[in-house]
């Protein structure tokens, strides 16, 4: 079974203001989880997915509490953050997800994939397994 790695980053949009929350999961991101564990695959969420945004997802979803150091050649790791806190794997595929980057004076980190949210992440993965 495919597994797909999600880093909370690539599903959680942050709160506008200090008092206004954790934040809340982006527009379309659970329909994307959820088309991902409908289509067979293992969809583990990082850290502590107990937060309450994240109880929006699919009761499928696994959680864990840190990335493995090396993944399978069809596992995934997506990610909204170039620098992100559970580090880069080894193996797999690494999305970036989320609006694209300025490019600045320090070059960000290369992803084998960038898209702009969850659901063309979904579709990305889903997209390329078909044709595998």
């Amino acid at each position: 079974m495919t597994r797909v790695y999600l880093d909370p980053t690539a599903l959680i949009l942050a709160s506008a203001g200090p008092n206004q929350g954790d934040g809340h999961v982006a527009p379309g991101a659970a329909e994307a989880v959820a088309h991902l564990v409908d289509a067979g695959f293992e969809v583990i969420v990082l850290g502590p997915a107990a937060t309450q945004p994240l109880r929006q997802l699919d009761s499928a979803v696994g959680c864990e509490p840190s990335l493995p150091e090396h993944l399978d050649g069809d596992a995934w790791f997506l990610t909204g953050e170039p620098y992100s806190p559970f580090g880069r794997p080894r193996g797999g595929t690494t999305v970036l997800v989320g609006p694209r980057r300025p490019v600045g004076k320090i070059p960000l980190p290369r992803f084998d994939l960038e898209t702009r949210d969850m659901a063309a992440a979904a579709m990305e993965i889903l997209t390329r397994q078909a044709m595998a």
